[in-house]
């Protein structure tokens, strides 16, 4: 399942970002795009998932997703 989530303009470093948060131990980060772009190959995987700097576990997602998943929210398809 494909998941959404946001790319956002961080003014303060003047570069691209995607807030990101571990599934297993609540971690957040923000990462560069361009560092999320060389782990992530959207023609091959469905989601961006990282290894987390802090517990260690490949469940790092972007967090729109991690609200997704946790069940925060829903995205809602215009129609």
């Amino acid at each position: 399942m494909r998941y959404n989530f946001r790319i956002r303009k961080d003014e303060y470093i003047d570069d691209y970002v995607v807030d990101m948060k571990c599934l297993n131990c609540d971690y957040e980060e923000n990462i560069p795009l361009d560092i999320l772009s060389s782990f992530f190959d959207p023609s091959v995987d469905e989601n961006p998932a990282l290894t987390c700097p802090h517990c260690d576990q490949d469940l790092f997602v972007p967090k729109d997703i991690y609200d997704q998943i946790k069940g925060n929210f829903v995205y809602k398809v215009d129609k």
